[in-house]
């Protein structure tokens, strides 16, 4: 059987990124709105122009990092911190399972982006633009 030569330069050559990497933590995020409902008070289509453009700019700030970074910096800055599922008052999409632990990020100021960590996969449900997503203590 002859062996195909292959081209270097192929997008298809090697692993998808570096999201099977064996130590999330030492890479980067990724972030994803896959899973964000759409019109329900809590998505980027429901944020005024500033919160979308201080999101974007978050995005880019955090992508920066890595998660280890992101776990030890201030909470209310580019850290992080873990929410109890029964803490949130918005909708959450019908996928998520019971055994989620979600996170929050932060962006324009103490806004949160609530979500869930899957390896470097950050995946955004909800953005609590108006400070109503969950019981703040």
């Amino acid at each position: 059987m002859k062996q195909r030569k292959q081209d270097s330069k192929s997008p298809f050559n090697s692993a998808m990124g570096s999201a099977a990497s064996d130590n999330a933590d030492a890479q980067p995020p990724i972030f994803s709105f896959e899973k964000m409902a759409a019109d329900t008070g809590y998505s980027v289509t429901c944020c005024q122009n500033d919160d979308q453009a201080a999101l974007s700019r978050q995005l880019f700030t955090l992508s920066r990092l890595t998660w280890r970074d992101i776990k030890s910096a201030p909470r209310h800055g580019l850290g992080t911190e873990k929410m109890d599922r029964a803490s949130i008052d918005a909708p959450l999409p019908k996928s998520i399972t019971e055994d989620v632990t979600f996170l929050i990020l932060r962006f324009n100021g103490k806004k949160a982006m609530i979500g869930y960590r899957d390896g470097r996969t950050f995946h955004i449900l909800l953005l609590d633009h108006d400070f109503s997503a969950y019981k703040h203590g």
